[in-house]
């Protein structure tokens, strides 16, 4: 699901095709193993690329924003809140542990959807470039039954901060792999 339709309608959520068949399949692959999950897709980019404030990135269709997967206090599967007085969900602040009240960010099902977003984007001739998350949840992510067998993959994520805190949400660059037409 959007994030916004506002932003959505504004034209910030557009990515390149074959990052878009990656990430629905993906999605459905991920909701059919998991009953009740959805995935929220927050920023992408403007449909003819170039600069996208407050992003440093986001400019070629090959970047994306997924709000992380969450549990409520009874561990069934929740979304992160998009209202326009939390940014959108931009603005939401998890603690160390990956807690905000009663939500707790679901970890495992973050890692089954990094392995598929990488499974579903190589028949399409993309790799994941890079992964941010905040880095206190690298271990974390790692650590969860899911996250031990992202395998090279875990290569992929920086292990110190970036220009904004991704507590709220992972952010995905992929990539043309060698030998593929722009």
């Amino acid at each position: 699901m959007t994030y916004s339709y506002l932003g959505a309608s504004l034209g910030r959520q557009y990515v390149h095709g074959a990052v878009r068949d990656a990430l629905e399949e993906a999605f459905a692959a991920c909701a059919a193993a998991r009953p009740g999950r959805r995935f929220v897709v927050g920023e992408t980019g403007h449909r003819d690329g170039g600069p996208f404030w407050p992003h440093r990135t986001h400019q070629n269709g090959l970047s994306v924003d997924i709000f992380v997967p969450l549990r409520d206090g009874a561990g069934r599967p929740a979304e992160v809140s998009t209202y326009p007085w939390n940014k959108l969900g931009y603005g939401l602040e998890f603690d160390a542990q990956g807690r905000s009240g009663e939500l707790t960010i679901d970890f495992d099902d973050l890692a089954r959807l990094l392995s598929a977003l990488d499974e579903k984007a190589r028949p399409r001739k993309l790799r994941i470039q890079r992964i941010i998350l905040a880095p206190e949840y690298v271990p974390l992510l790692l650590a969860s039954p899911a996250g031990r067998k992202l395998g090279s993959l875990a290569g992929a994520i920086p292990r110190g901060p970036v220009w904004w805190r991704h507590d709220e949400h992972v952010h995905i660059d992929f990539a043309f792999a060698a030998g593929r037409p722009r």
